[in-house]
């Protein structure tokens, strides 16, 4: 039953990260704010991990996994957050990094002798086109200038998440989930902490808005949402697996219209059906 409902809650937790950040994007500088959240989850997960004994790993595995996390949290968290906290829209950031699953199938599945069939490439064009359809009303410019270094910074998020989970998908894909999640998270702080103390203030405004998009963070996203994003990794294709990025804008655009009565597009819905095609399309036949 988990791991049927696994990528549907994984899926509703991760589209709630937008709305947590857009909530915590005023009161600190994205290097910083990372910092602490990712001090946060070591701190809660390391007591759990120790006392379980899944602490227990090699340090080729512990030093991989540390790699891993500092690419899938770290630099693509703050490639995001940094160019949205420059002016970047965060529709268009959400557009770049909605490239993803076809980039993996482009560049990732040839390399782990993954299967793309015809159908399956045909699904992902149309997520791909049925995300940007959803996250056009987000992406308007309204005088924003995109300048280079914000396009670079999303890029290398893209970037990133896809080298991400390609690695947790070669490296780690043999370690127990609890394992391999300590050592991500204290490679990810280790980087972020590392740009923080180099390039930015330190400086933290705390609030009651403040505190509770953290705790959703941390407790969600980074314990909850992360969880099965590995063990959907460990089980599936890497292509596959990141297809389900493409249901993140629709649950987004709902979300933001139920919690902060956002307009809802009948264009978004047209993108939100078609979303649903491609993910019908990137199912595994029923035969295998």
């Amino acid at each position: 039953m988990l791991l049927r409902l696994a990528p549907w809650l994984f899926v509703s937790m991760w589209s709630t990260g937008y709305i947590a950040m857009k909530f915590a994007a005023p009161f600190a500088e994205p290097f910083t704010f990372l910092s602490i959240r990712f001090a946060l989850v070591v701190a809660v997960l390391a007591p759990f991990i120790v006392a379980g004994g899944f602490w227990r790993i090699g340090w080729r595995d512990a030093a991989a996994a540390a790699v891993v996390g500092s690419l899938l949290h770290g630099v693509y968290l703050a490639g995001i957050f940094w160019a949205i906290k420059q002016g970047m829209p965060a529709g268009v950031a959400a557009i770049i990094i909605s490239l993803q699953p076809l980039v993996s199938a482009c560049l990732v599945a040839p390399l782990l002798a993954e299967r793309v069939e015809f159908r399956h490439w045909i699904g992902l064009v149309l997520g791909l086109i049925g995300a940007v359809i959803v996250l056009l009303p987000s992406a308007k410019l309204d005088g924003a200038i995109i300048r280079p270094d914000m396009l670079a910074m999303s890029i290398l998020a893209l970037a990133s998440i896809t080298l991400g989970t390609t690695l947790q998908k070669t490296w780690c894909s043999h370690l127990d989930v609890r394992s391999s999640l300590l050592p991500q998270y204290v490679g990810a702080l280790l980087v972020m902490a590392a740009a923080a103390f180099l390039l930015e203030t330190r400086e933290v405004n705390w609030s009651v808005q403040a505190v509770g998009a953290m705790a959703w963070l941390v407790l969600v996203l980074s314990v909850g949402a992360i969880s099965l994003l590995l063990m959907l990794l460990k089980r599936n294709e890497v292509w596959r697996m990141v297809t389900l990025f493409y249901l993140v804008p629709p649950f987004t655009a709902v979300s933001a219209w139920v919690l902060f009565d956002e307009q809802l597009q009948a264009v978004q819905l047209v993108g939100m059906g078609l979303v649903i095609i491609a993910m019908l399309l990137a199912r595994p036949r029923a035969s295998s």
